[in-house]
This record gives structure tokens, sequence and C-alpha cells, in this order.
């Protein structure tokens, strides 16, 4: 028998059994370059939850603002206030953007990130959201990381809990994932030393969970973490999501190494992209789904992921800035049917869903 077949085969045997896999075993895991076998067991899994349903959302991606206080050495998108590029939106201009893309491409949902700009006040986010709301079409509102969050609550003077209370008052849905990364300090201190810590993050999360306001999780991978310190990442959104059920989807995030601080990275390559989506599923057995993320991808990637854990394939991401400017080379504009293709040529049912995936 293959040694890296023979490292993992009781890793297998827990899977089949659905029983929990421990620290050890995702670590294992991660050892192992028996790719085929780790995928066809995440497969199993992810057959077992979904069937053959694929999942993808009509989406626009708004980023207000690329003026950036925390400027982290992985990002290629934020900008000082006098930088050349650098922008902030008006609030008739996020409306006009959002109506523009409900009008045109029938968007059913909106995902909001942006910088930290430190000219920018809390009711500034709060009207964003109200606008957004009385738009006439009913639209999923999924805005603000957790560090946007924590940086609300420094704009504002409020709590986290007041901050999110408030969001949701105005119209709010549900939060991406993004600022996560990886929750290890010391991966931190290098990376994002200006962010909020990863127990910072774990505990927004936990808040806007107790407030009704579900989220997404994410995962930046293939920089400087180990395979430990990733396991330990999966591990601590498992507790959570034990504690509160309040994560939508895991979103893993393959590094980009073009346009930023980060010095001497290579891309990952297709095999730990794929590594990632399999074990992803195998240890986050109570998070519903695993999202690949087509704005930091290609279909033909995303086609291959679907047989390797993942269920969601993005959405048409219209205006997707974050990865773009890091250097990703997915495709400009995806529409529906590119989406809908994609699925369908590899054998799976393609269901539109905004991010609390109900059905459209």
């Amino acid at each position: 028998m293959d040694r890296s077949l023979n490292l993992i085969k009781d890793v297998f045997q827990k899977v089949r059994d659905q029983e929990r896999l421990s620290f050890e075993d995702g670590v294992r895991l991660f050892e192992s370059t028996d790719i085929l076998a780790i995928g066809r067991m995440a497969h199993q899994v992810r057959e077992r939850m979904h069937g053959r349903h694929a999942f993808y959302a009509r989406n626009l991606h708004l980023n207000p603002t690329n003026i950036c206080s925390t400027r982290c050495e992985f990002c290629a998108f934020s900008r000082d206030a006098d930088a050349p590029g650098a922008y902030t939106l008006t609030l008739d201009e996020i409306e006009q953007k959002v109506r523009d893309a409900v009008d045109r491409w029938q968007i059913n949902e909106v995902h909001i990130v942006g910088g930290h700009n430190p000219a920018l006040e809390f009711d500034y986010f709060l009207e964003m959201i109200r606008r957004i709301r009385q738009l006439p079409k009913e639209i999923f509102i999924k805005a603000f990381s957790a560090s946007e969050i924590d940086f609300m609550t420094k704009q504002s003077g409020f709590s986290w809990a007041e901050v999110l209370r408030r969001l949701k008052e105005a119209g709010l849905d549900g939060m991406p994932g993004g600022g996560a990364e990886i929750f290890d300090p010391g991966v931190r201190a290098k990376i994002c030393p200006r962010k909020i810590s990863g127990e910072a993050w774990i505990e927004i999360h936990r808040v806007a969970h107790q407030a009704g306001i579900k989220t997404n999780a994410t995962m930046l991978y293939g920089h400087v973490e180990t395979n430990e310190q990733r396991v330990s990442h999966l591990m601590k959104l498992r507790e959570l999501q034990d504690e509160t059920q309040g994560f939508y989807a895991f979103v893993p995030l393959a590094y980009h190494p073009e346009n930023n601080a980060l010095r001497g990275m290579e891309r990952t390559s297709g095999f730990l992209d794929l590594k990632v989506l399999s074990i992803s599923r195998l240890l986050l057995d109570n998070i519903s789904h695993i999202k690949v993320h087509g704005s930091a991808t290609d279909l033909k990637f995303v086609q291959v992921a679907l047989s390797f854990g993942a269920d969601d394939v993005g959405g048409t991401n219209l205006h997707e800035k974050v990865m773009r400017e890091a250097g990703s080379r997915a495709p400009e504009g995806l529409s529906s049917d590119d989406l809908i293709r994609c699925a369908t040529d590899a054998g799976f049912e393609p269901c539109l869903v905004d991010s609390s995936y109900s059905l459209r």
C-alpha cells in the first residue's frame, strides 16, 4: 500500500463512520500527498450533504473605499489617502451602482467590503445599508468584515454589539468572512500586524451570531503559515460553529503574491488548493457549505473543485477589486450563464441562491 495512503487510512474510516476528525487527523491529511484519496472522501461527504447541487449567486462586489489605515502586508488593494488611485465613493455613487446592477444584471445580493478610512464616520455605513435596503428589489446585503466592524466601533465609540445592532436595524442581512487570514498570532504579526487579532475576529463573529446575523468564514493560506496553523485555524472555526451555528459557509482563499509587500512567495499550486478545499470539507463537519471563490481562480478549477468537497461555485462577483488587484487571473464579469454552464458541464445541478442559501 502507498505509504501516503497508509498514513491516513484510519482517518478515512472515521469519515465513513461520520466520526469527528481530530487536530492530529487534520495535520496528517495535510502531510499526505494522496490528493485523489483525500478528494474522493471529501466528495462523498459533499454528496451526503448536498447531493449533486452546486450553488451560485448573482452578486455585485462593492468596495466603497480603498483608503485604509491597516495596510496589511499581503494586500494590494489598500492605499494611503494621498496615494495615486485612492478613492472613496459617495453614498449617491454607491446607491447608483447597486441600482444599475439590479437593472442590468438582476443581482440578488450585494457583497460590501472596503478599507478602514479614518475620514468616514459610522453614519456613512449606516446610511449606505439603509439606501440599499430601500431599493425596489429585495436583495441580500452581505457587508463588512470583522475588522471593519472593529473600525466602526473606534469611529463611533459604540461596542461591537451596538454597531452590529444598528447595522442590522438598518437592513444588514449577513457578514462576509474576510479578515480571518490565519488566526495564529505569530503569522498575523508578519502579514497583518495592524489588523485585529484572531481572537477579536472570533469574538466579533460570536457577537454577530448572537445578534442573529449569520456570517461566512475564511482562511488565507499559502504564505508563511504551517500545516499545523491551518488546522488550528479550522478547529477554532469548528468550535465557534458548535457554539453558535452562525456560519453559512467556509471560503478558503489562496494567497496571491503579486503587487504587495510580502516577498519571496509563489502562487499556490492547484494541488494545494484542492487539498485545502477537501480537508476543509472533512474537518468542518458542522459548516454546511464550502465555497470556491470564483474571483480568485478560473472556471476550470471551479469545475474540478466541485468533486473535491466544494458545493458553492461563488457568484458573478461583478466589479470585484480586492482579489483582482492582488493578481487574480479569474475572468472578469462572469454571467449567470457562465456559472450554470460551469456546474452542468461538470455534472452538477446549478441552484441560484443568496448567502443564506435560500433558493431564488
